[in-house]
């Protein structure tokens, strides 16, 4: 049998495979444009990547700092604090030493205080503590203690260097305990260097019963010692 002759391509068939191998050449060169595309996210979010950690470690440094700042802030205060304590401490002494100067003065004066303006004749004056049943206690300035026709009479006094509204106010409270404790008449009375106007109203319109008195106008009196 004689051999079959090559088949020819045929022009249609140049065609198909021309197309054929333009398909895989265009489907190739994409999965590379793609592929180049791929690289240049990944480069850029390598950069991107390089840029947060440089922020981050530019944060990590500024926290730090602002750690020490802020515990060099808290030493501050806290040497603040407590010079601010010692200056306390020493006005609150300072005050004492003002207020126990002006006790001592007109404790001299209280025999013929007490005599002249209320007819008492005093047998006892003190600084001292009052304790009450339930186990508090008030300090007295200025205690004084008599008697006004057979009757026991106190004398409650307070010295305050510049008298204020609430200085007022804590002595109303505790002449008020004290009522409930002394049996007797009680006279109490305020002595000051000063005290502004208003204050004076003050007390006059709220505590009408509580005697102001200026520390000068004690020298009128008899000083009963030295």
């Amino acid at each position: 049998m004689a051999p079959t002759s090559a088949r020819k391509l045929t022009p249609e068939m140049k065609d198909e495979i021309i197309a054929l191998i333009d398909k895989r050449v265009k489907e190739h060169y994409v999965t590379r444009s793609d592929f180049k595309a791929l690289q240049s996210i990944v480069k850029e979010l390598s950069i991107n990547v390089k840029e947060l950690v440089e922020a981050q470690k530019r944060t990590e440094q500024r926290m730090e700092e602002l750690a020490i700042s802020l515990k060099e802030t808290q030493i501050e205060l806290k040497q603040l604090a407590h010079e601010h304590s010692i200056t306390r401490k020493l006005l609150g002494d300072l005050t004492n030493t003002v207020g126990y100067g002006l006790e001592d003065t007109i404790m001299k004066y209280i025999h013929d205080y007490a005599q002249k303006e209320y007819g008492i004749t005093i047998t006892t004056v003190d600084r001292r503590y009052i304790t009450y049943p339930d186990g508090r206690y008030d300090e007295i300035n200025i205690y004084a203690e008599g008697t006004k026709n057979g009757n026991t009479v106190y004398i409650i006094g307070e010295s305050k260097a510049q008298l204020g509204k609430k200085d007022a106010d804590s002595f109303d409270k505790m002449i008020a305990r004290l009522r409930n404790h002394l049996k007797g008449e009680i006279i109490p009375f305020i002595v000051c260097y000063s005290c502004a106007p208003d204050v004076e109203n003050y007390i006059a319109l709220q505590y009408p019963y509580i005697h102001i008195h200026k520390s000068f106008e004690f020298y009128k009196y008899k000083k009963q010692y030295d």
